[in-house]
């Protein structure tokens, strides 16, 4: 009997220890932790918030291509006798590029003149014909005045008068369509000597000397027989994801990197953003941006723009917030938990009453809501501090309430944050290398 009341006693007094070292741990809160031998504290490091820039950007696939481009194609089918360039020769604007046999050009306007000379001979012909009318008609009207001339006469002496006023304003007419040929002629002699219409550089080379050539205007396969790139004006076609669209506006900076040299970027500014989207594949709908690429190096080592080509691919990442003087955290110090898996203290319950509950959702569905917080040395443990995060980009985030500047934020090892609670203890270290040591 007197043994169970010691057995009973020994129990009472457990359980009034383990409340009383809770209760040690943070006055008015009570949180029952029933482990009889305590966790040893875990290695971590921390760090205080500092200020500085923050700088959200987006990413976004693209190619480089030429602002002024020219795909030179023929207007007219004939057999090319001289190209005048190669691949990757400089041309400047007016230079033949090539030249198309102009012998059946040259035949359509010599048979155009000719008949336009044989018009005008029949133009003075009609004029002359229409002259004789005239008189003629004259000469039937006095007659028939003085009854000398029958009515027949005079109708039929009209007749040839109309006949040749009508002659005569068809070789007109016949005249000025033939003027028109013989333009269109002219300019076909001329379409045979290909010129460059820009300053550039050739490039896409399709054709050889004796190959004939096709009209380009039908946009038939084969049709184009080069193009002319200018180098010094470069640009970039990216398509932007459409749930990073509405970030992205005229003029904000970006910076390019091509695949060929990751670590050296090129500076640029967004130009424009289609109004419209496109359905490219598995119904990723993206809008097509226009980046301008500054002209020369900015002298800290970034290339020039000559060192891009047309077809390059590239990587472009756009500035599309800025923060300068933002409270922030190193991002892997941000981690969420649940509700039920922090504290009942009156921080967590008003910031768990921020969040806005969902139509029809539970009361009780808020316990397994996430929380994003922070974790701060307080003493030798850990307390978890709801926060507000802003701005962020690939090494930090902005805080921007929650946590204190003067207080010291765990920022690592990333195994003990994922398993890390609030009262945890924790002894900071100062370096990395000082978490692999023994105790």
């Amino acid at each position: 009997m007197m043994r169970g009341v010691l057995v009973s006693f020994g129990v009472v007094a457990l359980v009034a220890a383990v409340v009383g070292v809770n209760l040690s741990r943070e006055p008015g809160r009570i949180d029952l932790d029933w482990r009889l031998i305590q966790e040893p504290a875990r290695k971590i490091l921390a760090e205080p918030l500092s200020h500085g820039a923050i700088v959200q950007t987006i990413t976004a696939p693209g190619k480089i291509e030429s602002v002024e481009e020219a795909e030179i194609a023929s207007q007219i089918i004939g057999r090319v006798t001289a190209v005048g360039f190669k691949e990757g020769d400089a041309v400047k604007k007016g230079d033949v590029l090539v030249q198309i046999d102009p012998t059946d050009a040259q035949a359509r306007l010599d048979s155009t003149r000719a008949r336009i000379s044989r018009l005008k001979s029949a133009i003075d012909q009609a004029d002359s014909d229409l002259k004789k009318a005239r008189r003629d008609a004259g000469l039937s009207t006095k007659l028939a005045d003085r009854g000398f001339s029958t009515p027949t006469e005079l109708a039929d002496s009209y007749t040839s008068l109309a006949k040749a006023e009508a002659a005569l304003e068809m070789c007109r007419n016949e005249l000025n369509e033939s003027e028109a040929m013989r333009r269109s002629s002219e300019e076909d002699v001329k379409r045979t000597t290909i010129r460059a219409p820009i300053d550039g550089v050739v490039s896409g080379l399709n054709v050889d000397v004796g190959e004939i050539v096709i009209a380009g205007t039908t946009n038939l396969p084969g049709s184009v027989l080069m193009k002319v790139c200018d180098m010094n004006r470069m640009r970039v076609r990216a398509d932007i994801d459409e749930t990073d669209v509405l970030l992205v506006r005229s003029s904000q900076p970006a910076r390019i990197f091509p695949q060929a040299d990751q670590l050296h970027p090129v500076a640029g500014r967004i130009d424009r953003v289609a109004p419209q989207g496109k359905i490219k594949k598995d119904d990723v709908v993206s809008f097509e941006t226009l980046v301008d690429l500054a002209p020369t190096s900015n002298g800290d080592g970034q290339p020039p723009v000559s060192t891009l080509r047309p077809g390059m691919s590239v990587t472009v990442e756009v500035e599309v917030r800025r923060a300068d003087e933002a409270l922030s955290a190193p991002a892997q110090a941000v981690v969420h938990r649940r509700r039920k898996d922090l504290p009942d203290t009156p921080l967590i319950r008003e910031w768990a009453e921020r969040a806005v509950r969902a139509p029809g959702e539970k009361a009780r569905d808020s316990e397994v809501r996430y929380l994003k917080v922070m974790f701060v040395v307080d003493g030798d443990v850990a307390r978890a501090r709801p926060i507000d995060v802003g701005l962020s980009d690939e090494r930090r985030v902005e805080v921007r309430s929650g946590v204190e500047a003067d207080e010291r934020v765990i920022v690592g090892p990333f195994h003990a944050l994922d398993e890390l609670k609030d009262g945890d203890p924790v002894v900071p270290v100062a370096t990395a290398a000082e978490l692999d040591q023994p105790k």
